[in-house]
Formats: C-alpha cells, structure tokens, sequence
C-alpha cells in the first residue's frame, strides 16, 4: 500500500543492561560452540522490569522528541511476542494510563517477531481512514526472563533479549516519511511456530517450556521433503513484497540505503536470509544487534532508532523496514529520511524515571 502524508515523528527505545555471552558460557549457562557461530557478544537482560514498563520508557521518549502532545495522538498500538502480565489485563491501557493519559483506543498486536512492523501497519491504516485522525504511537516490548523460558537456548540461532521501543506517527510533520508498507502471509507453513504441541490448554497455563527448536524439528517431521520448499517461497514472497513496496514509494531495491531487520549475530546468518529476497547483508546492522541480542518483537524498532540517535542517517536516505512471524507472516515498509531530527546523534536510550 502506498501512504501518503504519513511522517515518522518521534522514536524511542528502552535497553537494560548488557549480560556478556562470554561470561555466560563461563558460568555454564551456555555453550561455547554456539557463542562462537552464533556471533553474539552481549545480551539485553531487564531481570524484573516488565515489557511494559520498558514500553512506557520508549514511548515517554518517542512522544517528547515528536513535539507532539496527548491531543495529537489517536490510538496506541502496542506490539509483543511474548506475554505481556497477568491475565485478563490490558498492557496497551497500563501503557496509554502512564504515558499519554487519554481516552483513545489502545490495542495489542501479538504477531511475534513481525508485531512492531504488523503494528505500523495497522496503526497507519487507521490514521488514513478518518481525515481528523492525526496521529498515533506504535510500541514493542519483550521481557523473556520468566521462569518458562531459557533464553539461551529457547531459539537455535538467536539468544532472547529484552527491550522496547517506539515510533509517533503523525499525519502533520515529521523527520522521515513512510512511503509504503505491505504484509503477505504463508499460512500453510503456521505449524513452523507450532510443531507438535497441543493447542489446548495453553502452553503458558502448564508450565511448558518456551522451546522453538522442537516446533521446527516437528515441523520438518511432518513436511518432510516439503520442508525445504519453506525457505524458497519465504524467499520468494519476501522478494515480491520488497519489489511492492519499493515499487509503490516510487523507488528500486538498488536506491535502498539500510536494510532494517530482525536481530542477527552473524553476516552469514543475515545473508541467508535477505539474499533470497535480492537484499544485500551489508545494508545491515549485524554488529549493533551482536550486543543485543534477538529482541522479539522490538528490533527494528531498535535498530530505527539506534541509526537516528548514532547520526547515520541522511537526508535522501531510504531505508527498507522487514520482518518476519508467525504465520508465516512477512511485513516490509519503505521510509525516506527528509531530514535527521534535531535530536539526533544526542539522544540516549529511555529512562524509567
């Protein structure tokens, strides 16, 4: 889809502290071998800080560099992928009460990996369909410190991570204008993200461990030769969409200047990945995430800000948005840099304060 008047106006993000995987694998927490092809080096650990709170830091921070205030925004999209607090609870409300304090809706995308950029999308969408809307704030956080989840070892490429960020979206002015964003589905690959668990009861009520590497090895159980046709039509779906969305920001996949993406440790891990989509690794950001680590659904989100606040955007500049999750369900958007913000290059990371 093609957007129009739609301006990225504020970012924001929050990153606790940094663990080293170097230490970790020397308390045994994880394993040498998979430090050192996995390329990571620090890992984001919030210990007990809720996503939510980090998400309220984020959005604190996004909203006050965007110079817009509570009257300006219309809707809060937060995005997660995994959970969020207690049960029956609305984390986007908890969000909108300790930020903006206004009356306008707020909803959660829960789309894994691919929620923040799922997020965008709606939340764009929404903007666009009523003239007097004016704006609105996208939000994604994670915490995979509970007690169910290894973060070490619950992904067999990635070590979990925990942080927030944010994005003001405004119909009005901005540093940057989002050109176009597209999502496409996979769906008869979902089981990709379910393997051979039971859906009912779920997971989280019985105390089942987090443990992505048993879906995928289900899932190449049941395929079987089929298994391998995942990657070529991700590759192949993702190659369209980035044709579409580039297409309709009236721009070619060679004009591109970054590629923003999920968090990879490794150029090899990230090639692997974008080459089948014609997209270059070098256009990433492998060595910012290798002291992250796999935020979930925050890492674009991360890496936008962190290219703001780091002075490595330009005016000219477009940047790719891409993800990916379950579903399967890919997310791309196209963003052109009309101007750096005055912010940048001086900012730091939200505060809980």
């Amino acid at each position: 889809m093609r957007t129009e008047n739609i301006f990225l106006a504020g970012t924001g993000a929050f990153v606790p502290p940094r663990v080293s995987v170097a230490e970790a694998v020397r308390r045994g927490a994880y394993d040498r071998e998979r430090m050192e092809s996995c390329g990571w080096r620090n890992i984001a650990v919030a210990d007990g800080t809720s996503a939510p709170d980090m998400a309220v830091a984020a959005v604190r921070q996004a909203v006050d560099r965007s110079g817009l205030g509570p009257e300006d925004i219309d809707i809060l999209v937060h995005s997660c992928a995994y959970h969020q607090g207690p049960d029956g609870w609305s984390a986007p409300h908890y969000i909108l009460r300790s930020t903006l304090g206004s009356p306008v809706p707020a909803l959660t995308v829960e789309q894994g990996c691919n929620a923040f950029l799922a997020a965008l999308e709606m939340a764009t969408q929404y903007l666009l369909c009523a003239p007097s809307r004016t704006g609105a704030v996208v939000s994604g956080a994670d915490n995979f410190g509970a007690p169910s989840v290894d973060r070490w070892y619950a992904h067999r490429d990635a070590v979990l991570a925990d942080a927030a960020t944010a994005v003001v979206l405004s119909k009005q002015t901005g540093w940057a204008a989002l050109r176009s964003v597209e999502s496409v589905s996979l769906p008869h690959f979902e089981i990709l993200n379910r393997g051979h668990e039971p859906i009912f009861p779920p997971a989280v009520t019985t105390g089942r461990p987090l443990d992505m590497n048993e879906h995928l090895e289900a899932m190449v159980e049941e395929l079987g030769p089929k298994a391998s046709e995942i990657g070529q039509e991700y590759g192949t779906s993702g190659a369209k969409l980035v044709e579409q969305v580039t297409s309709e920001a009236g721009i070619t996949v060679a004009d591109l200047s970054k590629v923003l993406h999920l968090g990879a440790g490794t150029t090899d891990f990230l090639d692997s990945h974008l080459r089948p989509m014609g997209l270059d690794a070098s256009l990433g950001a492998v060595d910012f995430f290798r002291d992250i680590g796999h935020a979930g659904a925050a890492d674009v989100g991360l890496q936008l800000n962190h290219l703001v606040e780091d002075g490595q955007l330009n005016a000219g500049d477009h940047l790719l948005l891409m993800s990916a999750g379950p579903g399967i369900m890919i997310t791309a958007a196209v963003v052109t840099v009309l101007e750096p913000p005055a912010w940048h290059a001086t900012g730091a990371e939200g505060s809980l304060v």
